[in-house]
């Protein structure tokens, strides 16, 4: 696979599920979700490198990556009990980049935060989300913009 174009985000939300099971973290779909949007926001200033391939859409409790959210959806506020199944040559590769490893692994504690406050966060004013209209694809490159800004090297 060539990570420079991306990963689905459904195998990144399947490598944060899967350390969560094994750490005993519940972590609902709505907090997967936002822990894949600010993985892939943060990837940018992190590791210099798009880190998803799918679009999020401005989705009204925040940004969504479809395929993950229905992959997910028959949980509905319910903790996840299994990884997707679907990605597992994806999620194979993911596990075998230890510097893409040490950067996820750095953001499951995201999992222990009330989903509603991580939603909160991912609409602050003049964000990717916020400058997009409801239910549009979020403009990867205002993403992209947004998150060297906010916590690119100074």
């Amino acid at each position: 696979m060539d990570s420079t174009k991306g990963y689905s985000g459904l195998a990144i939300a399947d490598y944060f599920i899967k350390k969560c099971l094994e750490n005993g973290t519940p972590i609902t779909n709505m907090s997967v979700l936002k822990m894949i949007y600010f993985a892939h926001g943060l990837a940018y200033p992190t590791l210099h490198r798009k880190l998803i391939k799918d679009p999020f859409y401005a989705w009204g409790w925040g940004p969504v990556e479809k395929k993950t959210y229905d992959c997910f959806k028959r949980y509905v506020a319910n903790p996840i009990k299994s990884i997707s199944g679907e990605t597992d040559r994806e999620l194979k590769d993911i596990e075998q980049d230890k510097k893409l490893t040490t950067f996820l692994d750095s953001l499951l504690s995201l999992a222990k935060i009330d989903p509603f406050k991580l939603s909160d966060k991912s609409h602050e004013a003049g964000g990717p989300w916020d400058v997009t209209s409801p239910y549009d694809v979020i403009d990867d490159k205002n993403i992209q913009t947004f998150f060297y800004g906010r916590y690119g090297r100074k």
